[in-house]
């Protein structure tokens, strides 16, 4: 969407008709978790425009409930059906942008085709979930693995009002983070009345007449009503792959920094196609809605003539998990040592406004530098407050390649009931440099 909108805006000329398998497009997919719960109070508040507001308001064209079967790359053509009629037609193109996006992983876990056992990956699950929560009787969820939608899901479930096991089979919540970080969160779940079952593998999900009514984990077997099942995504390159388009070393479209593909006049941005990390220059791929918009973004300049570049990614993220705000960007210290980085990390403690202000909370926060250098390789933070978009300092300062000294000096604002004289990020700098120094 971000693609066609970019490309028509600076080309008001240019046809563009794009293709959607499901109901909706133009969605918000990181509202979804939020909709069963209440927190959105209906789902059309998580679409940004339907087909015919599209093409009134920015002269899209684009047609739902179709799928395309086939990319003939040599005919410049796509095999299409509609899903409601089954009619088959083709589609030429003089350009097209393959942005397919990810897929969840298939667990290999036993009655995970159960009623009763949801993904949380298109609108329609959400649609599904909340329909689930409200009926009669059901009390009880399990949700399996503890990524980004699991721990999001959690929280949701016990909003609702439901008794939630939470399994991960990793020693951690939310392996995206390292583990002092990942602790905080783990104290918020259960503090909320989560129940963790860490190091614990889903052998089963067990059910009567085709529904789910318990879980088998380790040696537990729990009773559950619903489950989420959240065990990972991967890239949706199904049709790329069966066209000749190349896919990466990630799994994803290999595209260079404009977007394009292996194809001439085929190109793809989004969680299926493969990026960079910014700090690392490794090929990555991410399932972050902003990196996806900002590829969008790119493919839509060089589709109407303006040549830009995406240059990588930080991952950078937000969490709200209960009271707790949880963010991060670049490298963890696991990830920088994978990268091949003698990397080292610091974690402090540091109240996020002056201690004397009534509602000032700890901040914690985590840097990863490389050993030597002191160059800033990745970032945490975790608090009641503010944590969340005092990543975007860090953010800032990787994407300018800063090293600790440089962000222990970094001038950043301060008033006792916003901030603190030395804030938590240059504290953090300064416990950085005295490691660096052996002190």
């Amino acid at each position: 969407m971000t693609a066609a909108s970019r490309a028509k805006r600076i080309d008001p000329n240019l046809r563009i008709l794009i293709l959607e398998a499901s109901r909706f497009i133009s969605y918000s997919i990181c509202g979804v978790p939020y909709y069963p719960s209440g927190e959105v109070a209906h789902h059309e508040e998580l679409i940004a425009f339907t087909p015919e507001q599209l093409f009134e308001k920015r002269g899209l064209e684009a047609r739902t409930r179709v799928k395309v079967e086939e990319i003939l790359p040599g005919r410049r053509s796509l095999r299409c059906r509609e899903l409601d009629s089954r009619r088959e037609f083709y589609q030429n193109f003089d350009s097209l942008v393959v942005s397919t996006g990810y897929v969840p992983k298939r667990p290999e876990i036993a009655g995970a085709e159960l009623s009763g056992v949801f993904t949380v990956s298109r609108l329609e699950h959400g649609i599904s979930l909340r329909e689930a929560v409200r009926r009669p009787g059901v009390g009880r969820a399990a949700v399996v693995g503890a990524g980004y939608i699991g721990v999001m899901m959690a929280q949701t479930l016990r909003r609702c009002g439901l008794e939630v096991s939470l399994f991960e089979r990793g020693p951690q919540v939310s392996p995206h983070l390292d583990a002092e970080c990942a602790e905080a969160v783990q104290e918020e779940l259960r503090r909320n009345g989560v129940e963790l079952h860490l190091k614990t593998r889903v052998r089963r999900l067990i059910g009567e007449s085709g529904r789910l009514e318990s879980i088998a984990a380790g040696d537990l077997t729990l009773g559950a009503d619903l489950a989420i099942v959240d065990v990972g995504v991967r890239p949706n390159t199904e049709l790329a792959r069966a066209s000749g388009i190349a896919c990466g070393v990630t799994g994803a479209i290999e595209v260079d920094d404009r977007g394009q593909t292996s194809l001439p006049s085929v190109w793809s941005a989004g969680n299926c196609a493969q990026t960079r990390c910014l700090i690392s220059g490794r090929p990555m791929v991410s399932s972050l809605g902003t990196t996806a918009a900002k590829q969008g973004r790119v493919v839509g300049e060089n589709l109407a003539g303006i040549r830009t570049t995406y240059p990588g990614a930080l991952e950078t993220s937000i969490e709200q998990v209960f009271d707790l705000s949880v963010a991060r960007t670049g490298l963890t210290l696991g990830q920088a040592g994978q990268a091949g980085f003698r990397a080292d990390s610091v974690t402090v403690k540091a109240a996020d406004r002056a201690a004397y202000w009534r509602g000032s909370a700890p901040l914690r926060v985590t840097l990863v530098f490389e050993k030597g250098s002191g160059r800033l390789l990745g970032g945490q933070i975790a608090g009641r407050q503010s944590a969340a978009k005092r990543i975007d300092t860090l953010a800032t300062a990787l994407a300018a390649g800063m090293d600790l000294s440089q962000l222990s000096q970094l001038e950043l604002a301060y008033a006792p009931p916003l901030a603190t004289l030395w804030d938590p990020i240059n504290i953090a700098a300064n416990a950085g440099l005295r490691r660096l120094a052996g002190r």
